[in-house]
């Protein structure tokens, strides 16, 4: 039985300097209209769309998506938690958790947490319910997370040049905190 793939199969190749740049194009702006990216990396319309559409198909590509703004959506509250179910083999328990509304993102990781979840929450008493909630579950470890600045760094495109003001004022903010 000869297994057929959806679609048009289009050559996987090496990433070369032309891919780099579209993909940095993309990372800042992913609206970015194909004329536009074309005239930037120096190649025509069709040539541009046919490698956009290359990397999606091998799946390098995997979404066009939005980012919303937490803060902006009312959930002035982000966290870290890692989570560690009383019974690695509780699927309920584990689907409780997951599928919590506050968890935006799970990771399976290793180490003593089984999970890493990035949960959003309106408030600190909410975020203190959520806990409570996956407590009946499993063990939680709790960070609050202060700035998202540097989440989800680009791979191509051009790195904030804010990193070390930003690094050094979060350092900064630390050292006078302790001091209370």
């Amino acid at each position: 039985m000869e297994l057929k793939e959806k679609g048009p199969r289009r050559r996987s190749q090496q990433l070369d300097e032309f891919d780099r740049h579209i993909l940095a194009i993309l990372e800042e702006d992913a609206r970015r209209p194909t004329a536009e990216i074309a005239r930037a990396v120096g190649l025509s319309g069709p040539t541009t769309a046919e490698r956009i559409a290359r990397m999606r198909d091998i799946g390098l590509i995997q979404a066009f998506t939005i980012r919303l703004d937490p803060g902006k959506l009312g959930l002035a509250i982000s966290a870290i938690i890692e989570f560690e179910p009383h019974d690695n083999s509780d699927a309920k328990a584990m689907a409780a958790v997951v599928g919590h509304p506050a968890v935006r993102s799970c990771f399976k990781v290793t180490g003593p947490a089984m999970l890493i979840l990035i949960v959003h929450a309106v408030d600190g008493a909410e975020l203190h319910n959520v806990l409570l909630e996956f407590a009946r579950h499993g063990s939680t470890k709790t960070a609050v997370i202060l700035t998202s600045e540097l989440a989800d760094m680009p791979f191509f495109a051009d790195r904030p040049e804010v990193i070390p003001a930003l690094l050094k004022r979060s350092t900064s903010n630390a050292k006078v905190s302790a001091l209370r």
